[in-house]
């Protein structure tokens, strides 16, 4: 079975660990919360993404905080206050952006 393109979308999320405790953000952290203002516009971008290629693309949101991201982080030059997408290990965005951009950078590594 041929291996499906894997879209990795860096985002940092709210919430912070304590331990083995997660805590998530409540509405007060979440009005100084630096990524609060794009998170509306990636979800909007994943699920087009998610509703265009269904099944031939993989697809994967990563806190870049979390220790597993390491390697990308240090390798690919991700920050936590930027949206990175990376597309089969290549930054094809730093940002947000618009649907056609996005779209077009898959559509590329599809074929």
């Amino acid at each position: 079975m041929k291996k499906l393109p894997r879209l990795k979308v860096y985002m940092e999320q709210p919430g912070f660990g304590v331990g083995c405790v997660e805590l998530e953000y409540g509405e007060e952290e979440m009005k100084s919360f630096p990524m609060a203002g794009v998170r509306h516009q990636v979800g909007e971008l994943l699920v087009k993404i998610k509703e265009n290629y269904k099944d031939r693309l993989e697809l994967d949101l990563v806190d870049p905080r979390n220790i597993v991201a390491l390697k990308d982080v240090l390798l690919l030059g991700i920050k936590s206050t930027e949206v990175t997408w990376v597309l089969n290990r290549k930054v094809i965005f730093r940002g947000v952006p618009d649907w056609d951009t996005i779209k077009k950078a898959i559509d590329q590594a599809l074929q």
